[in-house]
């Protein structure tokens, strides 16, 4: 987003002119500086026994942009499993497969 204020209340450069001179100044800005990636995040749950827990978390954090949060329970661990969207299917194959079958990952419609 760009914001270019101007401090002078006259018109001395008329429409066109200060359209250029904005678009000038925003060009200018947006060139220089730092840009930022906006990735699509979605967020999915899975509970895990104890003894799924290292295997599973080693395998899931290889996928690129990938974030967990535990949560420790009497039966086992609870994880929020946050990714880029788009990666859903495979993040649920990948626990589905390494638990065999024992544990799903669910993420909201």
């Amino acid at each position: 987003m760009v914001v270019v204020t101007r401090f002078f209340g006259g018109i001395l450069l008329g429409s066109g002119g200060l359209v250029r001179a904005y678009g000038g100044t925003a060009a200018q800005m947006l060139r220089a500086a730092e840009k930022q990636e906006i990735i699509p995040m979605v967020a999915g749950e899975c509970a895990l026994s104890f003894s799924d827990l290292a295997l599973v978390k080693a395998r899931l954090t290889a996928i690129p942009h990938l974030s967990l949060a535990e949560t420790f329970t009497a039966e086992g661990v609870d994880l929020v499993v946050t990714l880029r969207e788009g990666d859903e299917d495979q993040a649920i194959s990948l626990v589905r497969d390494l638990t065999s079958g024992r544990s799903h990952l669910t993420f909201p419609d």
